[in-house]
């Protein structure tokens, strides 16, 4: 019996520099029975020259668009060009990941034992932190918003168990061909969410989606929204959009209740702009408005053509109006904050820092004495040279040499349990004594 044929579609705009380290993976791959096409919007970059010079594998076909169509129109063509030729699966990859030898492999068995499924979420982790969690699926709240479930979170066994899942993340989405011919493509949102809408309507379809956290992809993910005009475009988008998922895909049994939800969030973003001084934020949702009633036939269209249905109705998040927000470390180290009026990082896991040499004090303060010590090490040079235990409060003077530090906890405190957004291993403050 022959293997399952999948197409992975590596969608490029002036990526050539994260190009080397995608196809490398993905030609590195156990997987025999693969494709993998590079849709280049339109790039002026010299990205389809530099695959073409480095790689002359024949599994590697290029998609070069004469203009740039986006994230979904350009993935609209590579399905279309996948389907047409018999692809059984269709994987969706950003160019700046990095996919495990044996992540497709992976999927395609996860698939292949469950026809059911439509499409499914790899484990996706931060690229050069592969200790966090990019994503394991989307989560959407009531008001259309969505996120990257457990998104900054540290990644462990915890994980590592398949589960149902609303949504796959666009930047590595494996999608059964099937599911595509009866659910329709991506749809033209321009950018934001337009992963989310093909997953819901491939609910509607009759397919399930889960997670498969064995097949590990490695993300160069930022959490930015920018600045200046590019936050204000992306403020906009990501509202008007919000609006249009609900208005395709929500199922009509339940609008009566979603848009009393909705208009409590729009007052409290509005709200919250004004409080801050945002005034920009209250043209963005004016004009998403205004779209969204602009947008109101197209939206019936797709409901007719596609169907509602309220089988993903269950996996809503009606507990939260919206993403509730990510933090990522630097080098392990979260954002200072006030605790009792003591200035203290968090850190990860892990964290490290350079030190100049000479006399330093670190205090470690435990917030979360109910449930358990708080225990860290302090490696210089490969070796312990300090060990800090509180129930409440440590604190201890030494001698460094100069070079980097690196703080290692015993035990962290998970966000389940701390209300956090991040999984932290302890509060410290490194000062010069």
């Amino acid at each position: 019996m022959s293997e399952p044929l999948v197409y992975a579609l590596i969608i490029n705009w002036n990526g050539r520099e994260h190009l080397a380290d995608c196809f490398d993976s993905l030609l590195a791959g156990t997987y025999r029975n693969c494709r993998f096409m590079l849709v280049d919007n339109h790039s002026r970059d010299d990205s389809i020259a530099f695959v073409r010079e480095r790689y002359r594998d024949p599994r590697i076909e290029i998609l070069a668009l004469p203009e740039n169509l986006g994230w979904s129109g350009g993935n609209n063509r590579g399905i279309e060009r996948a389907l047409d030729a018999g692809a059984d699966y269709v994987f969706l990859l950003n160019n700046d990941t990095a996919a495990a030898p044996d992540a497709i492999e992976k999927l395609v068995a996860a698939a292949e034992a469950s026809p059911g499924y439509g499409a499914l979420a790899p484990k996706m982790l931060l690229f050069d932190a592969p200790h966090l969690l990019n994503s394991l699926g989307i989560e959407c709240s009531i008001t259309g918003s969505s996120w990257d479930i457990a998104v900054g979170r540290l990644d462990g066994p915890r994980w590592n168990t398949p589960r149902k899942v609303l949504g796959v993340c666009g930047g590595a989405m494996f999608l059964r061909s099937a599911a595509l011919r009866k659910a329709g493509l991506l749809p033209d949102f321009q950018i934001y969410l337009d992963d989310l809408d093909l997953c819901l309507r491939i609910w509607n379809a009759g397919f399930e989606i889960w997670n498969c956290p064995e097949a590990v992809i490695r993300h160069k993910f930022s959490a930015t929204m920018g600045a200046g005009n590019r936050l204000r475009q992306k403020y906009y988008l990501n509202t008007r959009n919000r609006m249009r998922l609900v208005l395709r895909n929500f199922p009509s049994s339940q609008l009566r209740g979603v848009l009393p939800r909705m208009l409590l969030g729009e007052l409290k973003s509005v709200g919250r702009g004004i409080l801050d001084g945002e005034y920009w934020k209250l043209w963005g949702h004016a004009k998403a408005w205004g779209a969204s009633l602009a947008y109101l036939p197209e939206a019936w269209r797709a409901r007719r053509r596609y169907g509602t249905s309220a089988r993903f109705w269950d996996q809503i998040r009606h507990d939260v109006l919206f993403f509730p927000g990510v933090e990522l470390p630097e080098n392990g180290w979260y954002a200072e904050r006030s605790v009792n009026g003591e200035q203290l990082r968090p850190i990860s896991r892990s964290a490290t820092m350079p030190w100049e040499g000479g006399q330093l004090r670190i205090t470690l303060v435990n917030c979360y004495p109910a449930l358990g010590g708080a225990e860290v090490e302090v490696f210089a040079g490969g070796h312990v040279i300090a060990r800090l235990a509180a129930s409440e409060r440590a604190e201890q003077t030494l001698t460094c040499p100069e070079g980097v530090l690196e703080f290692r906890a015993h035990q962290v405190f998970d966000a389940d349990e701390t209300g956090e957004l991040c999984d932290f291993g302890g509060w410290l403050r490194v000062e010069r004594a």
